[in-house]
């Protein structure tokens, strides 16, 4: 790769793409891997006021939205705001089934807080969140009636993978896992989760081998210490920003990273973009992006001035909203999202997103001084096929870009 090319091709792995600024800095992809790992997360997750019904739960949850997507697209830390998506992705959870959205801002707090930290610290404040506690029913599990939702897919989907565990654990993981409940403070504005010894099952239980008096730490310290998790946060994080399906030596050897850094996500994160492969020909434009990659780095990338419902109202007819994923399970891979009507409407949208003047309230792309050389630099690294560039000829900038934004390379990262 040439220098612009591999410029381009981190930042739109380690953020939502590259802004001209970005991609002409002398800084380099190491010296910026290594300032963004390094920074303390800024926490300022919206305070959406007290808890309320209707109408008024609506604006909060949209209130949070705008919060959300302007994160993404101006956040300080673009490597964070990956991660924290990664996350999102990763422990799932959804307005569909969550009642307020002031369980959202503390789950997107504690994700954030977390997201580079030890992946115990992360299992656990998930485990415990009032957003996790209410999504999978762990808020309804106590001694006598025992639920064991929960427990079946920190196992499966959070943490180990199938295969790893019995029926049997779940059962036993499920009662190490009651006692917990939320409370709402309506005038403070915060949903709280308490445990409650008198709801929790205080007897002797096996699991995963394991025989004790166990409690919620105790299910979270066995996983995050489980020899199957290092694989699953190597393979996962380079599925997600190099290539999908790793090599089997590859995970090993991110695994081995998990384990010697005492469960550390900034160091396998670190590892995997400092990995010789991360620039190969394999990893370069391999991954689709998703709708909300394609929206969010389209904004980013050409700076443009958004309205958050006509960003939500396009995530929605793209198919992806954030925090509402249709199932525990998070969104679709690669392919899911190459689908007929699909790409047709991020053809409309692309057109949208460029031609708007936003005198709607819409979209406002100002090209400035943008050239068309430094639009093919920014959006393709350098590299427009022949038959693109003579499709130029005689097309103002706005209309240039949505060919840009409408061709095959371009949806790829």
């Amino acid at each position: 790769m040439d220098t612009l090319v591999k410029k381009a091709h981190f930042l739109r792995r380690a953020s939502f793409g590259s802004t001209l600024a970005e991609l002409n800095s002398s800084t380099s992809n190491t010296e910026l891997l290594d300032k963004w790992l390094r920074e303390q997360p800024i926490i300022n997750t919206p305070n959406l006021g007290s808890v309320e019904k209707g109408i008024e739960r609506r604006n909060q949850a949209l209130k949070f939205s705008d919060w959300l997507v302007n994160q993404a697209i101006a956040a300080p830390n673009p490597l964070h705001e990956k991660i924290t998506n990664f996350w999102r992705d990763h422990f799932v959870v959804s307005i569909k089934k969550i009642r307020f959205p002031q369980l959202l801002t503390d789950y997107e707090t504690r994700l954030r807080k977390y997201a580079l930290g030890d992946f115990r610290d992360l299992l656990w404040n998930v485990t415990t969140s009032p957003a996790m506690l209410s999504y999978l029913d762990n808020a309804q599990n106590r001694a006598g009636k025992i639920n064991e939702n929960y427990s079946r897919e920190v196992m499966e989907l959070f943490t180990i993978g199938r295969g790893q565990y019995s029926e049997k654990d779940i059962q036993e993981g499920a009662r190490a896992l009651t006692g917990w409940i939320i409370k709402p403070d309506r005038q403070m504005g915060i949903v709280e989760s308490i445990f409650m010894p008198r709801r929790h099952d205080a007897g002797v239980k096996t699991y995963l081998g394991k025989k004790g008096n166990f409690k919620t730490e105790d299910i979270v310290d066995i996983l995050a210490n489980h020899p199957s998790i290092a694989k699953t946060i190597g393979h996962k994080l380079w599925s997600t920003f190099v290539y999908p399906n790793p090599e089997s030596e590859i995970v090993d050897r991110l695994a081995m990273v998990y384990k010697n850094s005492d469960r550390s996500i900034k160091t396998v994160v670190e590892a995997v973009f400092t990995s010789p492969e991360f620039y190969s020909a394999k990893a370069y434009r391999s991954r689709l992006k998703t709708p909300i990659y394609f929206m969010i780095g389209t904004l980013r990338q050409l700076e443009i001035k958004a309205d958050t419902v006509k960003v939500m109202g396009g995530l929605r007819s793209m198919g992806q909203v954030l925090y509402n994923a249709p199932t525990v399970k998070g969104w679709s891979d690669d392919s899911g999202w190459l689908t007929a009507p699909s790409l047709l409407t991020r053809l409309n949208l692309a057109q949208q997103m460029t031609q708007d003047y936003g005198d709607d309230g819409g979209f406002d792309f100002d090209p400035k001084n943008l050239t068309a050389k430094e639009l093919v630099d920014l959006l393709l690294d350098g590299n427009a096929e022949p038959s693109l560039l003579s499709a130029f000829q005689g097309l103002s900038i706005r209309e240039s870009a949505a060919l840009i934004l409408s061709s095959p390379t371009y949806q790829l990262a």
